[in-house]
């Protein structure tokens, strides 16, 4: 049985729907959950909702920081925040799985200071999830991995190839995948025009020949492919991408619904609207829950700072599942085989390389 820390003093409306869904959880989930915020207005609060009292805690965060303030500058003026109470809980539970809304840089910040960190992985990552033409494992999962997309903006060789090595880990098991293909994002098929880094890491990944497919380098205009169940790049260009694939998604629903406003014909809108709803469905990132923050002894969920209950919801019960499903010890076992096979910096030059 997991146990949810979650984050109560970030999402919509100021974290009330963090609240609720706290709430909901303790009623329908097997779970022991931790609230994290102002006790006084977390109990005030709980006063009105029904819930499990005996599956939900509170725990105290006397600090509140602002939402433009940076995570250095956090935790110097309000140390006793709910990220870093929370984390703090999560660390002394091996069960724990901590959710936040909060800032993804505080929360790095703060998962860094107390957690502890796999062997092997010299930087964490935020995987997300995104929606492909080709479904992925056993499972048909039509949705693939892309990490990191913001938690280490400045990556190196040696984070490339970590990256790729904790994706596969984590899509074994999430999606039952024996053998997950992990490619390289790229500014073209071959890797001779990528940054240093992405060579490094592309000739190593050949080089150690791991437990994963290493399929190569895949451009941004083929990531919704299927191809690839994992897709490697730095946080920065992660970012980037996820931002613009939601854009994109965006765009297409908007496109849709324009359409169906000319339409005369009854049946022609009603086709655009089941078009409209499936899109929506299928991009939601709210079906989702969070992003899982890999590289940690704990699991640690981040999701969008407009949460609602759904969202939150979701970002629990994937937390679970990876609690379950022991992710953890899949990744530091996957970092571990991966550095055996002798994938280090030093390994000679491969000739497919190039």
């Amino acid at each position: 049985m997991a146990h949810i820390v979650l984050d109560s003093c970030a999402g919509r409306d100021g974290g009330r729907e963090a609240l609720e869904a706290a709430a909901i959880a303790s009623l329908q989930l097997d779970h022991q959950i931790t609230v994290v915020g102002d006790e006084s207005d977390i109990t005030s609060a709980l006063a009105k909702i029904a819930h499990d009292a005996e599956r939900l805690r509170v725990a105290h965060a006397r600090d509140r920081c602002e939402p433009d303030m940076d995570a250095a500058e956090v935790l110097r003026q309000a140390p006793r925040n709910s990220v870093v109470v929370g984390l703090e809980i999560a660390a002394r539970d091996p069960s724990a799985v901590f959710v936040s809304a909060g800032a993804p840089g505080l929360i790095v910040a703060g998962a860094q200071q107390i957690l502890g960190r796999i062997p092997g992985v010299p930087n964490a990552a935020l995987a997300a999830v995104y929606p492909t033409l080709r479904p992925h494992g056993p499972v048909s999962d039509l949705f693939a991995l892309l990490l990191d997309v913001g938690a280490t903006v400045e990556c190196s060789g040696d984070d490339l190839v970590t990256f790729a090595a904790m994706g596969a880990a984590y899509a074994a098991k999430i999606s039952r995948i024996d053998r997950p293909r992990v490619a390289l994002l790229c500014n073209g098929h071959g890797i001779s025009n990528a940054p240093a880094r992405a060579r490094e890491a592309h000739r190593r990944l050949l080089a150690a020949r791991p437990a994963f497919e290493y399929v190569g380098c895949i451009r941004a205009d083929s990531v919704t492919s299927g191809d690839a169940d994992v897709i490697v790049t730095d946080g920065f260009s992660g970012d980037v991408l996820l931002r613009t694939l939601e854009g994109v998604a965006a765009t297409g629903e908007s496109l849709l619904r324009r359409a169906a406003e000319k339409f005369q014909w009854r049946v022609g809108v009603q086709m655009l609207s089941d078009g409209i709803s499936a899109i929506r469905e299928f991009t939601d990132w709210e079906n989702y829950g969070g992003a899982p923050l890999l590289g940690f002894d704990r699991a640690v969920m981040v999701t969008q700072a407009d949460s609602g209950r759904r969202a939150f919801l979701n970002a629990i019960r994937l937390g679970a599942k990876i609690d379950r499903l022991q992710v953890i010890a899949a990744i530091s076992a996957g970092v571990a085989e991966f550095h055996r096979l002798g994938a280090s910096p030093a390994s000679p030059p491969d000739p497919e390389a190039t």
